[in-house]
């Protein structure tokens, strides 16, 4: 049975540098802080159209809708692109 001590891991985990919060989850929220501060300011109310069809919908809705389509459509066209190659 080998003894490794909770004191010989924390030694470890500072000489390698890991001590901390990662930056991955430092990113994260401040992604997710961004992302309420644009909600809270995008609340009107607006009219959005697109081709036949008409609704009314929160700013930061229609957004994060267009946003997604975006992304969505590039994912399609790089796989397309990926396939023709």
């Amino acid at each position: 049975m080998t003894e490794y001590s909770t004191r010989d891991h924390d030694r470890e985990s500072v000489q390698s540098g890991r001590s901390g919060p990662s930056p991955t989850l430092i990113a994260l929220i401040v992604i997710a802080v961004a992302a309420l501060i644009f909600v809270l300011a995008n609340r009107d109310t607006i009219d959005v159209s697109f081709w036949a069809f008409q609704v009314e919908a929160q700013t930061w809705v229609a957004i994060v809708i267009a946003l997604a389509l975006g992304a969505l459509l590039d994912r399609l066209v790089a796989a397309w692109w990926r396939r023709r190659r």
